[in-house]
């Protein structure tokens, strides 16, 4: 056992259950220690005669020199009986001056009478206390009961006890929490970058822990991380791959269509005109695929850089005019005081024509359709708040949550023959928190859908 235990210490000394343990013994130890050290200093500090008793038993002895020096013995055994302490005035010989009997427990106890200067029992007790007279005499007092300091300490002692386990507890909790917080931290900084598509994070060299426990969480975490980050090569890999492989026969189908319209009569144009829509229409899809997988991934290459975004809209929001249908209009307001904002010029003109290009298709034929700046101050926050809203039929309450998910189809509100997969959104909410903003979608009550872009101030 003798060479056991020690190795076995040794190999689990760095667990979290030995560092627990190793806290609460030094807490234990400690409490005891420092309590015993502060009792021994309370006993020292308050065994003592109060001070007021001690005045006056010192003037009782005035008045028994007084007495003595007066001669007058009767008067003497007088007033030793008219106090309130039992006391006596006795010669050299510990021999009572007056013919007052004396209790026999008080007469042994005159063997251990003492000073008045003396510390006292830390129990209650009736200390018998010698203070010496003219003529070799000397007045010997016993302090009551209630007088006693003693009295006073089971409260004294408990109150000493509360206080020092709190402090103590209350120190070696905010080292322990420290000792503990700081890993976790750590690992939670690491798991915010993991999740901003950081996958060369390393848990294990960030963590610098001594907690066995905790390095083999780092690992773990580690771990999963390299997991995570194959399965996204992986799926990137095979998204690329199969829009790819999509993308070729797209474009021979289209130059066999450019072919087969010079050979077909007139009634069979439609037709093709139909099929090439619909090439059109896969075509774009695969390209929408490619870019929410880019942005979901973090793969986008962003270049985050403060612009004015007002300046940026403008002309992009007229170029959207040109999309309108005949009685649909297309308006700018802006009552922002700041409009300078870190983003991606890039993905700002993308989500602008993909909410744009929503309401001109979903919110009817003479749709109104509103585009506003304004600043705003949220989760102690402040944004510029790019919003634009419709006078369609907007969203069910129910579905607000979700229009945001890719390939989500709304029928009560979206009709399918307006094309479409579900992505647009999608894609302006990867934009969006690519570049350390949000968006959030509400029903207008005049009717309407509203969607409101927050760029961090």
């Amino acid at each position: 056992m003798k060479l056991v235990c020690p190795s076995y210490i040794a190999k689990r000394k760095d667990s979290l259950a030995f560092q627990l343990f190793s806290y609460m013994t030094a807490i234990v130890i400690s409490i005891l220690a420092v309590q015993a050290v502060a009792e021994q200093a309370l006993v020292k500090a308050m065994l003592k005669v109060p001070a007021s008793v001690k005045t006056e038993m010192l003037d009782l002895a005035h008045q028994a020199n007084v007495l003595i020096e007066d001669g007058d013995m009767d008067e003497l055994a007088d007033w030793a009986n008219a106090q309130h302490f039992y006391l006596f005035v006795l010669d050299e010989n510990l021999q009572p001056l007056t013919h007052r009997l004396m209790h026999p427990h008080f007469e042994f106890k005159l063997k251990f009478k003492r000073s008045l200067d003396e510390q006292l029992e830390g129990k209650v007790s009736r200390p018998i206390f010698s203070i010496p007279l003219v003529g070799n005499n000397s007045l010997v007092i016993q302090l009551p009961h209630r007088l006693h300091p003693a009295h006073a300490f089971i409260l004294y002692f408990s109150i000493i006890k509360v206080v020092i386990a709190a402090v103590i507890l209350a120190l070696f909790s905010l080292l322990m929490a420290r000792n503990l917080q700081q890993p976790l931290d750590r690992l939670r900084e690491a798991s915010k970058r993991l999740s901003n598509g950081d996958f060369n994070v390393s848990v294990v060299d960030e963590l610098q822990s001594n907690t066995r426990e905790f390095n083999e969480l780092a690992q773990d975490f580690d771990h999963m991380t390299r997991e995570i980050h194959s399965l996204a090569e992986k799926q990137r890999r095979l998204i690329r791959d199969v829009s790819h492989e999509l993308r070729t026969p797209l474009a021979r189908q289209n130059l066999v269509l450019h072919l087969l319209r010079k050979r077909v009569g007139e009634s069979e144009q439609s037709l093709v005109t139909r099929m090439e829509e619909e090439a059109n229409e896969l075509n774009h899809l695969i390209g929408e695929i490619l870019e929410f997988s880019r942005l979901e991934n973090a793969r986008y290459d962003t270049e985050l850089k403060r612009s004015d975004l007002e300046v940026l809209l403008v002309p992009q929001i007229e170029r959207c005019k040109i999309d309108l249908k005949a009685g649909q209009g297309l308006y700018f307001a802006s009552d922002a005081m700041r409009t300078k904002v870190q983003c991606d010029e890039t993905l700002v003109v993308r989500c602008l024509n993909n909410l744009v290009g929503n309401a001109i298709k979903y919110a009817g034929e003479s749709a109104h359709i509103e585009i506003s700046l304004s600043n705003k101050s949220t989760d102690n926050n402040h944004y510029l708040a790019v919003t634009i809203a419709d006078n369609g039929p907007g969203i069910p309450q129910g579905k607000l949550s979700d229009i945001f998910d890719p390939f989500t189809r709304l029928d009560a509100s979206r009709d399918k023959k307006l094309g479409g997969y579900g992505l647009g959104l999608a894609i302006v909410k990867e934009s969006m928190r690519m570049m350390g903003g949000k968006a959030m979608a509400s029903n207008r009550l005049e009717g309407g859908l509203a969607v409101t872009l927050f760029f961090r101030q």
